[in-house]
């Protein structure tokens, strides 16, 4: 009688044990890759998401809802064929809007291609300053679009655009700067109580003049500007916008070493949960049933 006991007692205890491991592992799976890295159900077609796309050290955000597509930038010469991957994977073949934050070519360098390939119904640029280098490529996808019987526009502030339930905001098409990344425009995409803000590659001086002006730059999801980089996310910034998601577009191992050690402190100090394409993939934000799922896709 005593070895049975004794007996039942170890056979209790490994399966106590094993027990306890399979709910440590499901659960470190859940907190690792999401509950099921997928919403169950969701209609990609007529959905509402927000998709960051992984275009390396580059930037590309697809914004979609009820059928209509709106792309913020373009990412390199070189991510073409992962943007192409992502749209058609998606069955998407009309773009309803490109708007292009500024005119390097981390930000506008598959736009041509797109042009080529996707029926594009409006373009939106920044300002073309005289000191602006507007590559041939940004200008041919132009002149294209509009051969194409497609509109094109100069980005104001103020101006609002209609993607399906999103409503884009041009928070700040900037004054006369001598550096580029300063005059990136400002987009916040409403979609109900939710907000995205882009930034492209606004650095102190363009986040100081958003607060000096009084925008309300509160956020849900914040695009970090210029890919994480030291001179961009200021505390004062984030305290502004106070993001409980940040997204972080880069490559690993990019030469600028974004993003960099001193940006990560402030988004951390600022409780923010952070998500960089360079180790998750394409990171997409779908809006269902009056909430947020994040979908990453590694």
């Amino acid at each position: 009688m005593n070895f049975n006991k004794s007996f039942y007692r170890k056979v209790l205890g490994t399966l106590c044990i094993v027990v306890s491991f399979v709910v440590s592992f499901t659960y470190f799976i859940t907190q690792r890759f999401g509950k099921n890295n997928s919403v169950e159900n969701f209609d990609y077609v007529n959905g509402n998401y927000v998709e960051f796309i992984n275009v390396g050290q580059g930037d590309c955000a697809l914004i979609a809802s009820k059928g209509k597509y709106c792309l913020i930038d373009t990412g390199t010469a070189e991510s073409y064929p992962k943007i192409k991957k992502e749209l058609d994977g998606k069955g998407i073949k009309n773009i309803d809007i490109i708007i292009i934050s500024h005119f390097h070519a981390d930000h506008t360098g598959s736009l041509q291609g797109i042009v080529n390939n996707y029926n594009v119904a409006n373009l939106i640029f920044p300002p073309e300053y005289p000191d602006t280098t507007v590559s041939n490529d940004v200008l041919y996808a132009k002149k294209e679009c509009i051969a194409e019987d497609g509109e094109f526009y100069v980005a104001k502030t103020g101006q609002r655009i209609e993607i399906g339930d999103f409503e884009l905001t041009v928070l700040l098409q900037t004054g006369d700067f001598s550096e580029e990344n300063n005059r990136s425009l400002c987009i916040m995409a409403k979609i109900f109580d939710k907000k995205f803000f882009f930034t492209g590659d606004a650095e102190m001086s363009e986040e100081s003049l958003l607060l000096e002006q009084g925008y309300n730059i509160d956020c849900d999801v914040l695009k970090v500007p210029h890919h994480g980089g030291r001179t961009s996310s200021t505390q004062k910034f984030l305290g502004e916008c106070k993001p409980e998601y940040a997204v972080i577009s880069c490559a690993a191992k990019n030469q600028y070493s974004h993003p960099h050690k001193e940006t990560l402190k402030r988004l951390k100090k600022a409780k923010t949960k952070i998500y960089f394409t360079k180790n998750k993939g394409s990171v997409t934000f779908v809006y269902d049933n009056n909430k947020l799922s994040v979908i990453t896709e590694k």
